[in-house]
């Protein structure tokens, strides 16, 4: 069972600091800036690659030394493919910002990832019981048109729906499992979520609204799973977070590397988190996505 990830690949400039700024304010960094490969939909398919997943990755590098070094970093993770093309425009850029307890704030610069256009998914390769993982880092036109053509072939389609937006009908009818965290489900229902028990009733909303299952992530408290029968809680495991940068790109690729294997749902779930947690206790998103090996052993202490 193969997994294919549409998304985007970007460089990350990030900068470590006491706590975020305010606005107007600088803070000084505590640590040297780290200048490194981000880009949700990279972070997710190195996940998966690094867990051993079959996966192949759907994207647009930009020109320039940006450009060059994105395809570098693809070629280094092994995703470089068939299905990375290139574009006219500049890559993708994060700028982050990380204070000591592990926070971050975050803006994107599209680029490159902006320009992934329909016409670049019409031929993923997906067959029956493959799995397809976006999220909206690239047009949402775009991720639909990657959405019907996974259903089509008979794929599962996971939406990781970050950053939030309003989502077409049509696309929210193709999607089986959404697995927005807590902010971003509340964007996307316009309900609040800051209990269990709101987090359900918004993805009872988000399921209403078209989407088959909801697994929601909440954080240091795990994540919440809803479907049209009830609802299932999964703790997080307890470790000290030093970045929080990439822990939901962690949890998804586990999530759909669980499923590639025939695990239950619930398994797959407790794989995710298990990633995202291993995620959270290294700095920098590209040290945070572990090795099948790596995560069996960290699970193993906790």
């Amino acid at each position: 069972m193969s997994i294919v990830v549409v998304g985007s690949i970007g460089i990350d400039f990030v900068a470590v600091a006491p706590r975020l700024p305010k606005v107007g304010e600088t803070v000084l960094a505590t640590q040297p800036l780290y200048i490194g490969p981000g880009g949700k939909g990279f972070n997710q398919a190195v996940g998966v690659a690094r867990l051993g997943g079959d996966v192949r990755f759907a994207t647009k590098t930009g020109k320039g030394n940006l450009g060059s070094q994105a395809r570098s970093f693809l070629e280094g993770e092994g995703l470089l493919g068939p299905l990375t093309r290139q574009s006219e425009t500049d890559n993708q850029v994060a700028l982050i910002f990380v204070d000591d307890s592990g926070h971050n704030m975050i803006s994107v610069t599209p680029g490159a990832s902006a320009d992934v256009l329909p016409s670049d998914v019409a031929d993923l390769g997906l067959a029956e019981g493959d799995i397809l993982l976006a999220q909206l880092e690239i047009p949402v036109a775009t991720v639909t048109a990657a959405a019907r053509h996974a259903k089509a072939a008979g794929a599962t389609v996971v939406l990781n729906p970050a950053p939030a937006t309003p989502l077409p009908d049509e696309l929210l009818s193709l999607v089986d499992i959404a697995t927005p965290n807590e902010t971003e489900l509340s964007i996307l229902t316009g309900m609040p979520t800051d209990t269990t028990n709101q987090v359900v009733a918004a993805g009872e909303r988000l399921i209403a609204m078209g989407v088959g299952e909801v697994v929601a992530t909440v954080g240091s408290k795990g994540a919440v799973h809803i479907e049209g029968s009830g609802s299932t809680k999964y703790e997080s495991l307890l470790v000290d977070a030093i970045d929080t940068t990439g822990a939901g790109d962690a949890f998804n690729a586990g999530l759909v590397v669980g499923m590639s294997r025939g695990l239950s749902l619930a398994a797959a779930i407790e794989l995710g988190g298990q990633s995202g947690a291993y995620c959270v206790t290294r700095l920098g998103v590209l040290d945070g996505l572990a090795t099948a090996e790596e995560l069996a052993a960290f699970a193993a202490s906790q």
